[in-house]
C-alpha cells in the first residue's frame, strides 16, 4: 500500500511517502502557505511524486496532521462569531466558573473574557427551557425569537453562530430546530450545536467547546474543502484522513462540520509515533517534543503507554 502523511505546521509543510510492501520511505518539505495552507499541501505531495516518478493515482491513502485551527485559536485569528443562547444565560461564556488563572492576582489577563470567542453585541438570547432529569420541555421554543436573532447576527456580519441551550445534553430538539431556522435565514453562515459538538453537563465547557467550533469553523471548513478539490483535480484519488486529539483519523466531512476535533492533533500524533519509534528501540519511558513555528507539544510516554485528558481537564490558549 502506498500512503501519504502530511503535517502543516506554521513554518513548514512536511511530506512523507510509505511503501509497506518494499518498506520505501521519502520526505520532502515546503515552505507553508499561511494565506492557504492547501496549496503548500498540494506543492509537497506534487514535487514529490515528480522527484521520485510516483504517479498521484498510485497512492491510496492521505493522513493529514495539521495545526489550522489550533493557529486559530492560539494567535486569536477566527471568524466573528455569534451565539443563540437560553434567555437569562448570555453571559456564561464570560462569567466561567468565578476562577481565575491566578488566584491572587489584581493585575492578569482572563482568557475567556480578554479574547473572547463571542464578543458580548453578538450573542442573542432565545425564550426556551429544558428541564432535567429527561429534557422534558419546559417553555418551548420561540421560533420568532431565533429568526430575529438570526437576522440581526446576519446584519452584524457574523460568519458563524453556535447555538447553546440549557440541558441540550438530554435533548437536542431545540438546538437542532434553531439550526435549522437560522440556516433558513442565513444559508451561507457556518453554524453549529452545543450537544452535536460536547453533549456533556456542564454549561461553561459545553458553550465553549461549541464556541471555540464556531470561532475556527469557517477557516477550517474552507480549508479543508480547497484541500479536497486541489487533490483531486490533480489526479490524487486517496482517500483523505484528519488526524483528531484523540489520536484517531476523521474523514473531511466531519472535520469541516466539527473542526474542534482537531484542536490539539499535533500532540496526539507526537506522541502516538514517538511511542512507536521508541519502541523499535527498546526505549518505553519517553517525552515527546515537537517546535513549532507558532506552538510547541510535549507528551509522555510511560512503560509504552499514554493516556488521553478527560475533556474538562483539557485546555488551548486559555
Amino acid at each position: 500500500m502506498k500512503l501519504i502523511g502530511v503535517d502543516v505546521g506554521g513554518t513548514f509543510t512536511d511530506v512523507v511517502y510509505t511503501d509497506t510492501d518494499t518498506h520505501q520511505v521519502l520526505i520532502h518539505k515546503v515552505l507553508t502557505t499561511p494565506a492557504d495552507p492547501s496549496v503548500g499541501v498540494l506543492t509537497g505531495i506534487t514535487d514529490l511524486c515528480k522527484r521520485h516518478g510516483i504517479h498521484p493515482t498510485d497512492i491510496q491513502q492521505i493522513y493529514h496532521g495539521t495545526t489550522i485551527a489550533t493557529n486559530a485559536l492560539l494567535e486569536y485569528k477566527g471568524a466573528r462569531a455569534g451565539v443563540i443562547t437560553t434567555k437569562g444565560y448570555r453571559d456564561i461564556l464570560h462569567i466561567g466558573r468565578h476562577q481565575r488563572p491566578q488566584h491572587y492576582s489584581i493585575q492578569q489577563e482572563i482568557p475567556w473574557q480578554d479574547r473572547p470567542l463571542a464578543r458580548r453585541r453578538h450573542r442573542k438570547v432565545v425564550t426556551e427551557r429544558l428541564i432535567p432529569p429527561k429534557g422534558e420541555v419546559l417553555v418551548p421554543l420561540d421560533e420568532d425569537e431565533v429568526r430575529q436573532a438570526a437576522r440581526a447576527l446576519k446584519a452584524e456580519g457574523v460568519e458563524a453562530i453556535a447555538v447553546c441551550f440549557l440541558f441540550s445534553y438530554l435533548n437536542a430538539r431545540h438546538e437542532e430546530r434553531a439550526r435549522e431556522i437560522i440556516l433558513e435565514e442565513y444559508p451561507e453562515v457556518f453554524v453549529t450545536t452545543s450537544a452535536a459538538v460536547s453533549p456533556q453537563f456542564r454549561e461553561f465547557e459545553r458553550f465553549t467547546t461549541a464556541a471555540i467550533n464556531a470561532f475556527i469553523g469557517p477557516t477550517v471548513h474552507n480549508y479543508i474543502t480547497l484541500l479536497e478539490q486541489r487533490l483531486r483535480r490533480t489526479g490524487l484519488q486517496a482517500d483523505l484522513h484528519i488526524m483528531r486529539s484523540n489520536g484517531g483519523v476523521a474523514t473531511p466531512a466531519m472535520v469541516a462540520e466539527k473542526p474542534v476535533l482537531t484542536l490539539l492533533s499535533g500532540p496526539a500524533a507526537g506522541v502516538l509515533g514517538g511511542a512507536w519509534s521508541g519502541a523499535l528501540s527498546q526505549r518505553p519511558r519517553l517525552i515527546t517534543f515537537d517546535m513549532g513555528g507558532t506552538s510547541a507539544d510535549i507528551g509522555v510516554v510511560t512503560n509504552g503507554a499514554f493516556s488521553e485528558a478527560t475533556a474538562r481537564d483539557t485546555w488551548i490558549a486559555g
